[in-house]
């Protein structure tokens, strides 16, 4: 595994995960930067309390690595103006993070938000028991 493959397999443990933000500026090289990720991730934390995210994929080429990930959590706080609902989501998030002497210096983020909010307002379905 190359060197910032591993980082940010740290990071998402450390950060995401373990909902460690204070390790934030462990890993950012710009302090801007570091506060959006963090006001970024504040945001999730308090609609999904219980936040994971499953790194499905690792690709590094020269000074990037893309990311496919799963996020997972349940609707505990307001998401985008929707109040809470309990309910249990997952969405798919593709990102690329440019890196220069072992910190992050950029950033490209695709996540799936309007299927993340299909699921928080549309009707669940009965679980079969």
């Amino acid at each position: 595994m190359s060197d910032n493959k591993a980082i940010l397999q740290r990071y998402y443990e450390q950060v995401f995960n373990g909902h460690e933000l204070d390790a934030i500026g462990d890993y950012w090289a710009d302090q801007e930067k570091r506060e959006m990720v963090t006001r970024g991730c504040m945001t999730y934390l308090d609609a999904f309390p219980d936040l994971h995210i499953s790194v499905e994929e690792l690709i590094a080429e020269d000074d990037r690595v893309f990311v496919r990930s799963t996020m997972t959590g349940t609707h505990d706080g307001e998401y985008k103006g929707i109040a809470p609902t309990g309910h249990n989501v997952a969405t798919d998030c593709a990102e690329v993070y440019r890196f220069t002497d072992g910190k992050i210096v950029g950033y490209w983020c695709l996540t799936n938000v309007a299927g993340l909010v299909r699921q928080l307002t549309e009707e669940q379905a009965p679980v079969a028991v």
